[in-house]
């Protein structure tokens, strides 16, 4: 078991094969600092570890408070605009979400509140979703002068085909509960009043019946099918993203946020 939250915001425990990794960073909508990246790239680890080693069966990733995850912490990252830490930014949390997706257990994304931006990537790279009936889901790296940035693209043309991809890439507009459902992003709606995190918790010990050598077996073979296109993605999608988080429209984005006003993009 590690426990860095009270450094990071990052919690992770495995309790009788049942590992939960929750993002509890409340104050900033549970948004990603280096520090909170870091740490749950290293969650991330450690759960690979030990799914590899026997001792984790299912793994639930969720949120702390109203929201599941924002995404990469602005107020901290708006002092980072240089192509070099947008290179960082993408190293870290695509090896982290890759490996989520290798690990051999099944993934659980209880998504608990709005997940916007980064946050929507994370819940891309697990298995299985569920959401809370109130919350929404947006893709809103556009709206920043971004691509993703962690992989999410290629995932989330494979789950939802390419025409809806463009629909929520392009407009980032908000997502409720039922049409992410109805468009195959997520799997069940957790009902108003009932806890996101019991009803992943209860999902797991389901699967946790199941012989576990056949359930990686099963997700290897899912994962695979397309997986060299995915590569080239990815590394098409890391060229992109580098670029343009140096470019001036990101970071009018970023100071349009700090501030509090509408950005006014393509300035130059």
């Amino acid at each position: 078991m590690i426990d860095e939250h009270r450094h990071s915001g990052i919690h992770y425990e495995n309790e009788a094969g049942v590992a939960l990794l929750r993002v509890d960073r409340p104050e900033a909508r549970n948004a990603l600092s280096w520090a909170a990246q870091e740490a749950f790239a290293r969650a991330v680890d450690a759960a690979s570890g030990a799914a590899e080693g026997g001792a984790l069966r299912v793994l639930i990733i969720t949120g702390t408070g109203p929201a599941f995850v924002a995404g990469g912490d602005l107020k901290e990252l708006a002092g980072y605009g240089a192509p070099a830490d947008g290179a960082r930014l993408n190293r870290i949390m695509s090896r982290a979400l890759d490996r989520l997706q290798q690990l051999p257990a099944p993934v659980i994304a209880a998504i608990n509140g709005d997940a916007v931006g980064g946050g929507c990537e994370i819940l891309l790279a697990c298995d299985l979703r569920l959401m809370a009936a109130g919350a929404r889901l947006r893709f809103a790296q556009g709206a920043m002068g971004l691509t993703t940035g962690w992989g999410g693209t290629a995932r989330l043309v494979r789950q939802v085909g390419q025409s809806r991809a463009l629909d929520l890439l392009l407009t980032g507009r908000a997502v409720e509960a039922e049409e992410a459902q109805e468009i195959g992003l997520i799997h069940h709606i957790v009902p108003p009043g009932a806890d996101t995190l019991v009803e992943a918790q209860a999902w797991a010990r389901e699967l946790q019946k199941w012989p576990r050598d056949a359930l990686a077996a099963l997700k290897r073979l899912v994962y695979a099918t397309g997986s060299r296109a995915d590569e080239a993605v990815a590394a098409y999608e890391r060229t992109l993203f580098v670029q343009l988080w140096g470019s001036e429209n990101h970071q009018e984005a970023v100071r349009a946020f700090l501030e509090k006003r509408r950005p006014r993009f393509n300035q130059s």
